[in-house]
């Protein structure tokens, strides 16, 4: 097996005819072949040269060392993930309290479709697509290293009135003086606001690894402003902005094209958001909806903390779905609204809203979950409080998490180094794409699983005191 290495710094990997290839325009290129054995990926050989500019491509006939560990490392890091999660099936999972769920805003789901029971994205049938892929890609990674792990379950989410997981950040650049510090760009967590000022680079990633999780060739960002397909709808910029440019734009999405994405066989679950003051909305979406709920392994609810009203209006949700409700049923208790990655406070409103309804009398049926402001600190917190001891002996008290903005954070750094990343993995036969998923970047992939793992595993792991 032969490996290349090019000098200098910013190589892109291309693929042609099935042969993945390091280009620098007409400085030179080198072309790889990809080469699998039977115990797993071997690595590129080169198949021909091309010099340019002095530029120069080693090649080596003894195997790469380093690409041997790479594999070994990853094979064994799957391979912990798939014994901790994907031996059981997500509804074991929610019996047990061992449930993790992955919001997923963006191409996440290639690092952590291995770790987690479920993957929820929007109701949106290119976003969904595009889930599958990453899911598919994660699957396939896992089989040439030899490990089988199972499939999380795929979840929608949707809105039934205005929702803050629901809106899209809005203004008019050309408003922008061209004196402005832009705060709004800094504060940004997902990298959404870009302009054209900006570093060819820093706009790269921000239109396209950002927005897909891929290294992409052809970019054709080109504007200033929000990239709308990025933005998740935190609202960080909306009071920072010094002009009061930035506003918010809530959508609802159409029923009609929501229950022809759940008759598919792609989606196991959906997730209803909804809010104070929201009941009659509420119960229009699932009379609209009843004939595909029917067949849903698990239907959501999320819900801010109303306060004293929080009993009374899961009882009346819960009525409206029963009728429905053939499989599962949860409760998403949504403390501090895509706010995980600011800090270790952060959790505290969802663990003290999931003792709030825990505790309380006439709670309807249905499992648990945290999510809003839910990060590494969120077991320690639930530990603290007593949610991990069971209830009944089965069933525990918070059956699971869900992990979103923190995940985004943590994953992000990795996929924006695919750019300067020189070596690929070529695990598929896309030739042709100018796509290239973080699976084909094994140290950078190596680096995201294991804080994914790290993230999850406290919970996967985690020894119920009885």
């Amino acid at each position: 097996m032969a490996t290349a290495l090019g000098h200098g710094a910013g190589i892109l990997p291309t693929r042609a005819g099935g042969v993945v290839s390091l280009r620098r325009s007409a400085n030179g290129a080198c072309r790889l072949r990809r080469e699998f054995g039977g115990d797993g990926v071997r690595g590129l050989k080169v198949v021909g040269v091309i010099r340019g500019s002095g530029r120069d491509v080693i090649q080596r006939d003894s195997v790469d060392q380093e690409r041997e560990s790479l594999s070994g490392a990853l094979s064994d890091l799957v391979r912990q993930s798939a014994t901790s999660s994907s031996s059981r099936s997500p509804e074991v999972s929610l019996r047990e309290g061992r449930w993790v769920k992955l919001i997923c805003g963006a191409s996440f789901e290639r690092v952590f479709a291995c770790v987690v029971d479920c993957i929820d994205c929007a109701a949106d049938s290119a976003v969904v697509a595009a889930v599958l892929e990453g899911v598919t890609a994660a699957q396939l990674l896992a089989r040439h290293l030899n490990v089988t792990v199972g499939r999380p379950w795929i979840m929608v989410s949707i809105n039934d009135d205005d929702d803050p997981h629901f809106r899209k950040a809005e203004f008019d650049p050309a408003l922008c003086p061209t004196d402005c510090p832009r705060p709004c760009e800094r504060v940004c967590p997902a990298t959404a606001i870009a302009f054209k000022s900006s570093t060819d680079e820093e706009r790269l990633q921000s239109s396209s690894l950002a927005s897909t999780g891929h290294s992409n060739q052809h970019s054709n960002f080109q504007s200033d402003g929000v990239i709308t397909e990025r933005c998740y709808g935190c609202g960080r910029c909306l009071p920072i902005c010094p002009l009061g440019l930035i506003h918010a734009r809530t959508y609802v999405r159409d029923l009609r094209a929501v229950a022809n994405l759940l008759s598919s066989n792609d989606i196991d679950a959906i997730e209803i958001h909804t809010g104070a003051g929201h009941l009659e909305a509420f119960h229009r979406v699932v009379g609209d909806l009843s004939d595909v709920l029917l067949s849903l392994k698990l239907i959501a609810v999320s819900v801010p903390d109303l306060g004293d009203r929080m009993i009374p209006a899961l009882a009346t949700m819960y009525e409206s779905l029963r009728p429905v409700l053939k499989g599962l049923n949860l409760w998403q208790l949504d403390g501090r609204p895509m706010s995980g990655d600011i800090g270790a406070g952060a959790t505290k409103a969802a663990v003290a809203l999931a003792e709030s309804v825990a505790a309380s009398e006439g709670r309807p049926p249905g499992y648990l979950q945290l999510a809003g402001g839910t990060n590494s600190h969120t077991v320690d917190a639930l530990e603290r409080q007593g949610l991990f001891l069971t209830s009944d002996g089965n069933k525990a008290i918070v059956a699971g998490v869900a992990y979103g903005g923190y995940a985004r954070k943590i994953v992000t750094k990795y996929l924006k180094k695919m750019e300067s990343c020189h070596e690929t993995w070529d695990f598929t036969d896309s030739a042709g794409s100018s796509l290239l998923g973080i699976e084909h970047y094994p140290s950078l992939l190596l680096g995201a699983l294991q804080e994914a793992t790290a993230l999850v595993a406290p919970f996967k792991g985690h020894v119920r005191r009885q």
